[in-house]
């Protein structure tokens, strides 16, 4: 499985210029749906700044080392549910969506998908700026 994050042209504001837009997408890999759902689409969502992203990556860190049991987190109608078991995704938005077997994720996963995020956030806003995230 690859993830992409990248920017996207959103056109030409008149007075600050060119307007980008983060996005990420499922590369290559099997389950290209739900990884496009329940990563792709909401990166932007539960993870806009780098200090959001230390703030979940705090969290999995307090289950693996076991001084926390669970951890709820995310924002804008995604709720990441965090335990030693894995990272369940739920879209508020649509019933559909929440409490699914394709929202769960393991630990590991997140943690490299929201390490790489965070390294994706802090470079600069290009449409050459491109990051790619494999998973096993």
């Amino acid at each position: 499985m690859e993830l992409k994050y990248y920017y996207i042209p959103g056109g030409n504001h008149p007075i600050t210029g060119e307007v980008l837009y983060r996005a990420a997408l499922v590369s290559s890999g099997e389950n290209t749906e739900r990884y496009e759902l329940y990563i792709c689409t909401v990166l932007n969502a539960i993870a806009q700044t780098q200090e959001d992203c230390d703030r979940l990556l705090g969290c999995i860190t307090s289950i693996e080392d076991g001084s926390e049991t669970s951890e709820v987190g995310g924002g804008n109608d995604v709720e990441l549910t965090m335990d030693a078991s894995g990272v369940q995704v739920d879209i508020l938005i649509n019933d559909d969506w929440v409490g699914q077997p394709e929202g769960k994720f393991t630990l590991q996963e997140w943690r490299l998908v929201l390490e790489q995020w965070r390294y994706f956030l802090g470079l600069s806003e290009s449409l050459e700026t491109v990051v790619t995230v494999k998973l096993s």
